[in-house]
């Protein structure tokens, strides 16, 4: 199948490009950038310079985009998607958006969060919001949008908890994320980040609507705190809550049990010594999820990769999952980089 990748020099564009070079359905034939148009797409990402079989691609204009694209997978900053949403999909009949543009539908949250998206009116643009492991696909949907990475590493914290009705309806969500987080246009400085941890958004983050908006009615009130770590990549997510009366450590675990014995990535861990370190799922396409009960407390911790579960890599997924395809194809080869 031919496919495209729109916003391929960020992060998150240049780790579908090298998941897909080993992909044996999905074949790169287009990939955009505005900044590098023109310009052989190895010799401009960081990281491909030693690779042995390269496709001799050029980055392209978005506006160049052909018409013989079986689906793209989009890795546009927020707000560029809505502004060409409408010719893309004049073009390509499916796109996998990693970006946080069309997630929501309710035009307050849009409003807030994403204002490019709000001004959009087509009848043409019909999204879903698609996790993995709990959604179904919408064969209706030209637009199936990914979760966000905070919030998905969030979700996998909260979801049996809320599933089962285990807890009291109030959570406390608290994040620490690496810097490539924030994308190659960040302002901070490697001298700010360097040796250095600070709260960098409390109670008001794009990614709170969309973790509420996912667990669904039953949850109530949402805190969230993100922190900033001095790290590259991943996220280490936990979610803080008070379980009811009568529920037990057994009840718990037996929910996280059910909830996850089938998925192929995301790992419940369940060994006393056991929990979810970032080195185990950097890299990877492997979440790691442990929920601990203490007196009528329960906490659940959640580690992945922000750049590929959180991003490239849970795309890829759902592409496959989407055609057919064995889920872990072009990702079963990816392993944890320790130490």
């Amino acid at each position: 199948m031919k496919v495209g990748i729109l916003g391929g020099s960020g992060y998150a564009g240049a780790e579908l490009y090298r998941l897909l070079l080993n992909h044996p359905n999905f074949n790169v034939t287009f990939i955009s950038s505005e900044k590098y148009a023109g310009k052989p797409v190895e010799k401009m990402l960081k990281g491909f310079a030693h690779n042995g079989h390269s496709h001799n691609l050029r980055f392209n204009h978005l506006d160049d985009l052909p018409f013989d694209l079986d689906f793209v997978f989009s890795a546009l900053p927020t707000g560029v998607l809505p502004k060409y949403v409408e010719k893309i999909l004049e073009k390509t009949s499916l796109i996998f958006n990693v970006s946080g543009d069309f997630r929501f539908k309710d035009a307050t949250t849009l409003q807030q969060y994403y204002p490019e998206t709000l001004a959009i009116e087509s009848d043409q643009i019909l999204s879903s919001y698609y996790i993995p492991e709990f959604s179904d696909f919408d064969k209706n949907a030209n637009i199936i949008n990914l979760p966000g990475c905070m919030a998905l590493a969030s979700i996998y914290a909260a979801y049996p908890l809320v599933k089962n009705k285990l807890i009291n309806p109030n959570i406390f969500v608290d994040v620490k994320t690496g810097s490539s987080g924030a994308g190659k246009s960040t302002k901070e400085t490697a001298a700010d980040r360097f040796g250095n941890f600070r709260l960098y958004r409390a109670f008001n983050h794009r990614h709170l609507p969309e973790i509420a908006m996912a667990l669904g009615s039953s949850v109530g009130k949402v805190g969230f705190a993100a922190y900033s770590l001095d790290i590259s990549r991943g996220i280490y997510a936990s979610v803080y809550s008070q379980i009811k009366k009568g529920v037990t450590e057994v009840d718990v675990k037996k929910a996280y049990f059910k909830t996850y014995k089938s998925c192929k990535f995301v790992a419940n861990l369940t060994g006393k010594q056991s929990v979810p370190m970032l080195k185990s799922t950097n890299g990877t396409n492997f979440a790691e999820v442990k929920a601990t009960v203490h007196e009528g407390q329960c906490i659940a911790v959640v580690s992945l990769d922000n750049l590929l579960k959180g991003a490239a890599g849970q795309a890829v997924q759902a592409a496959n999952k989407y055609y057919q395809l064995v889920e872990d194809t072009g990702l079963d080869t990816l392993a944890g980089m320790w130490p």
